[in-house]
């Protein structure tokens, strides 16, 4: 079987993560794996030295003509079974290379924002000409069904990008004397990019509503965590001296490591990558109820489950937690368990590869 991936590991260790082992995983099961990828990093090379084939090419834009030559050449020359497109301009690039061409078309999934208005969607996700759209959770496949066109309903699977704890068990936390925490701090720690779907204003604002005799500190990382902007609604709360903004983080978990709560706020989210990773460290979560990480929470075994946009709802289960200190390890335990069994990566392989069999025999 041979298999074009047309990816992006031009990213962060951690975010390429899951896909790096995805690769190998369907290497290692004997698909004969080229990927398209930016550039080169030192991750890829690790894959290069196990076997698997790489050609780096940047797609710079939704229609970037010499990505469609250079995908097309190739396409041509090896007679792929199956391309696989993980993200919305490998997919326009790759829909068009691969016009004529007999390869099943594989396209992956993982947020909430496709739109049946969109004209652009039908050029990309939406496409007839996609086999198999792969959903990252339950709620992205409800959303594509509600936004695809009938021909395409059928064609949307979910198939969760697991994680593994073994990924995480060299991970040393951050020490709080470097970070500048006392010792008898309560840590809550988000990881998000600054983006409106991932409500850190919501977590910000939480802190109003924790009395202020409880010495709770946060811990914001992710690009522009630390902008003027997000200081001056911390500087709101009140609270200015118990959050520590990181910023862009090469390596996110090792404050994830080091929290005692681990808190994802999101207006909307796909699945939870840094919810997974919290997890796999045998951190207790709280997720909103909008989106797919509420999949990954058992609420109160693993973590808790809270409306959407309530910062109020974020500041009690906080100080629920703070009071509650002596069940947070047995969650943290059993949210680590759920990853093993329920979304560990190997099934993500399993059943990757199993797409690729069944589409193959169709």
């Amino acid at each position: 079987m041979k298999v074009l991936i047309i990816t992006n590991l031009y990213l962060s260790r951690s975010a390429t993560l899951h896909d790096r082992n995805l690769i190998l995983g369907l290497h290692e099961k004997g698909v004969e794996v080229t990927v398209i990828t930016r550039g080169q990093t030192s991750e890829t090379k690790e894959l290069e030295a196990a076997g698997v084939r790489f050609v780096y090419h940047p797609i710079n834009k939704k229609i970037d003509f010499q990505s469609i030559r250079e995908i097309r050449s190739l396409i041509k020359a090896e007679s792929y079974d199956i391309l696989h497109f993980t993200y919305g301009k490998a997919i326009t690039n790759g829909l068009i290379a691969s016009a004529g061409h007999k390869a099943k078309i594989v396209a992956y999934i993982g947020s909430m924002r496709l739109h049946w208005h969109d004209p652009f969607s039908y050029l990309s996700f939406l496409n007839h000409r996609i086999d198999k759209l792969i959903c990252i959770s339950d709620a992205v496949k409800d959303h594509v069904v509600k936004q695809a066109p009938m021909k395409m309903k059928k064609r949307a699977v979910r198939i969760f990008k697991g994680s593994d704890p073994d990924w995480f068990r060299n991970v040393i936390p951050a020490r709080r004397d470097e970070v500048g925490i006392p010792e008898d701090a309560f840590i809550v720690c988000c990881v998000a990019n600054i983006r409106k779907i991932k409500g850190l204003d919501w977590l910000i604002y939480s802190a109003r509503y924790i009395p202020k005799e409880l010495p709770v500190r946060f811990i914001l990382v992710g690009s522009q965590t630390d902008s003027k902007e997000v200081k001056k609604k911390i500087e709101k709360t009140g609270r200015k001296t118990d959050f520590i903004t990181t910023g862009y983080s090469e390596d996110p978990t090792v404050y994830t490591a080091l929290c005692d709560l681990y808190v994802q706020p999101s207006v909307s989210e796909g699945f939870g990558r840094s919810v997974m990773e919290a997890m796999c460290l045998e951190k207790p979560v709280v997720v909103t109820d909008k989106g797919g990480a509420k999949e990954l929470v058992k609420e109160g075994v693993t973590g808790f489950i809270i409306p959407v946009k309530s910062a109020k709802a974020i500041a009690e289960k906080i100080v629920y937690c703070y009071k509650n200190q002596d069940i947070l390890k047995e969650m943290g335990r059993k949210g680590k368990e759920s990853i093993i069994n329920e979304f560990n990566h190997r099934s993500t392989i399993e059943e990757t590869y199993k797409l690729y069999v069944d589409l193959l025999k169709s």
